[in-house]
């Protein structure tokens, strides 16, 4: 097989095997390499070629991707999994993360603290949520553990910020709003005493 290299627009090397069009580079990419316009090349050759494409590619997309948000690693290798083969977006992201630019115990951290500050959620469902987005059971065990939250005490700043025009007298917006704290991840016991305990506190 020989391999042909021909320039296009700007920085762009567009790069063909036996005058069949396979991939477009860079050209400080293609001037990385060893292979040289007219060489001929082998099978293996050409598969370790088109990884290194692939893995550039993916690379930049890891970079443009993590620019915009934060992620954990799993996440990052689903995303690149949809333009490039498996191997080589695992490969990317394994990368990234020895760079610095990637860490699931920062990443947890800062999400758990977005959960408890935005949603209210208890340490219970934030330990749900970092696992379904991709962190490991030990990292969430670890990260919703060193939450300095009390459930009694988070339900009721819930009960005088989110949920404060509800009326709780009401049977059907009593039962929505256990619900609600249900589904944050609180236990039905402890909502029921914060809700009992804010109903004396305003009699008062």
């Amino acid at each position: 097989m020989i391999i042909t290299a021909k320039k296009g627009k700007g920085n762009k090397i567009h790069i063909s095997i036996d005058d069949e069009y396979r991939a477009t580079v860079d050209s400080d990419f293609w001037y990385s390499q060893t292979i040289r316009n007219g060489d001929e090349i082998t099978d293996d050759e050409l598969t370790a070629l088109l990884d290194a494409v692939g893995f550039r590619r993916a690379y930049n997309r890891a970079l443009d991707i993590i620019s915009r948000r934060d992620h954990c690693k799993k996440e990052l290798v689903q995303k690149l999994s949809q333009k490039v083969e498996k191997h080589i977006a695992q490969d990317v992201a394994d990368r990234v993360e020895e760079l610095g630019l990637l860490n699931d115990e920062s990443y947890a951290t800062r999400l758990a603290q977005e959960l408890v500050r935005r949603k209210g959620m208890s340490s219970f469902r934030i330990r749900q949520e970092l696992i379904s987005r991709g962190i490991s059971r030990e990292i969430a065990d670890d990260v919703a553990g060193e939450l300095d939250t009390d459930d009694k005490e988070c339900i009721i700043n819930l009960l005088n910020t989110k949920f404060v025009n509800r009326d709780l007298s009401d049977e059907k917006e009593l039962r929505r709003t256990i619900n609600a704290l249900m589904r944050l991840g609180y236990q039905y016991s402890d909502i029921k005493n914060a809700i009992n305990e804010q109903e004396w506190e305003s009699d008062v």
